[in-house]
């Protein structure tokens, strides 16, 4: 609906109340309004109206000498617009106020004013309408203002209508800075967190839970302003779209979180199932390399080294002046040492014991770090969903607005 508040006049001749002995028009009291003939009149989608009292009734009546009364009243009334609001708020409404005689509605005979007792017609026409052109909404501008003149039949009879017929534009700045530019806004700094490192949970997903929360904010206060429609707004679109962005920009996170952390329950199955494997064949593989290292006299077979230079003189001469405890032989290939099994150190332990314990704990540290290559994920993977992210998602809010701008303003 609309709230207007005008002067509305009416004109019409009454033979009974001319005079000739004064050429002059004569201002009445406005309680002789009381005591005259008035047409019924009545605004048809009128849904409240009343007559401005302060000081006084605000009417005002003038006879003219050839019984032509002028009747003025200022009014406030609110008239019912039907409105399609698929567009809001980049719509245009056609809103009508209409003017009728009461008769046509509440009198059942033909005792009525009909097209054959009264007559109603806009008095100078298109110009019959004054002031709107100086009208100043704070929402609307007035696009185009028609007058109408016409009859309408019911079972009595025909009876005169007129319309006023003026088109509305929403002006758009004010859901500019209230709607559009707050939307906008919190969907880029949804996208902050594409630049924030993966492995701060905490200030991503604050970030995106407080975005989110924020657009549901704007959409809650924008249904409460609305009347209850059945139908999607263009403004509900367009909310809706940021709120997309906004919800897959916190979305991106948990993927990233999920490929930085983890793989889900069956890549974690399948890892363990190779660790366990992995495990069982370990211990036979070790024993079968410390059979190999050790010969039928119980001596440790060590790696040939290969000699790149001449030996120094030093060493051969360090090497065989302990000839009690190690053996050494030259060939073409390198040097190979054995230790007798039986030699002791100063604890008393057998040379075979300690490296036993070196190869089990040289297993231990290559099993552990295993595992640990196994959890470890992939970081080129995490930072290219990044990067990718923020290429696209600009992109694509750029393309949503395009169209949605397109579509709705043309």
């Amino acid at each position: 609906d609309y709230t207007i508040t005008m002067y509305f006049q009416q004109s019409w001749r009454d033979k009974r109340l001319a005079y000739a002995e004064l050429p002059l028009n004569l201002t009445l009291d406005n309680r002789v309004a009381d005591q005259l003939w008035l047409p019924d009149t009545y605004f048809l989608n009128d849904k409240k109206s009343f007559l401005h009292g302060v000081t006084v009734k605000n009417r005002m009546i003038r006879l003219h000498p050839d019984g032509t009364v002028l009747y003025g009243l200022r009014i406030t009334t609110t008239a019912a617009c039907m409105m399609d609001l698929r567009r809001y708020p980049l719509d245009e409404q056609n809103c009508t106020l209409e003017i009728e005689s009461c008769s046509s509605r509440y009198l059942l005979s033909t005792d009525g004013y009909t097209t054959d007792d009264i007559v109603f017609f806009w008095q100078g026409g298109d110009s019959a309408v004054t002031g709107v052109d100086k009208l100043e909404l704070p929402q609307f501008s007035i696009v185009e203002l028609r007058l109408v003149s016409r009859e309408v039949r019911f079972t009595t009879g025909s009876y005169p209508r007129l319309s006023l017929s003026f088109r509305i534009k929403r002006n758009i700045g004010y859901f500019i800075l209230q709607t559009y530019m707050p939307s906008i806004l919190i969907t880029i700094l949804s996208w902050v967190s594409f630049w924030i490192n993966y492995d701060a949970s905490a200030a991503r997903v604050a970030l995106g839970v407080t975005t989110v929360l924020t657009m549901t904010t704007i959409n809650t206060h924008l249904r409460e302003t609305l009347p209850k429609i059945p139908y999607v707004k263009a403004i509900d679109v367009y909310l809706m779209g940021c709120f997309v962005f906004v919800f897959l920009a916190l979305l991106e996170y948990a993927f990233v979180n999920y490929v930085f952390f983890g793989r889900g329950p069956q890549q974690q199955k399948k890892i363990n199932e190779r660790l366990n494997k992995a495990n069982n064949e370990r211990p036979r593989y070790e024993d079968k390399r410390m059979r190999e290292q050790v010969d039928a006299y119980g001596n440790i077979l060590l790696t040939p080294l290969e000699m790149n230079n001449e030996v120094m003189p030093s060493d051969i001469g360090s090497s065989v002046s302990d000839s009690r405890n190690s053996v050494m032989s030259f060939d073409s290939s390198g040097v190979q040492f054995r230790k007798p099994i039986t030699s002791r150190d100063g604890f008393g332990h057998h040379s075979l014991d300690r490296s036993a314990m070196r190869n089990r704990a040289n297993c231990r540290l290559r099993r552990r770090s295993s595992k640990l290559k196994l959890k470890i994920p992939n970081l080129t993977d995490v930072s290219t969903i990044d990067k990718w992210s923020r290429v696209i998602f600009p992109i694509t809010f750029g393309f949503f607005n395009l169209i949605y701008w397109l579509y709705y303003v043309n």
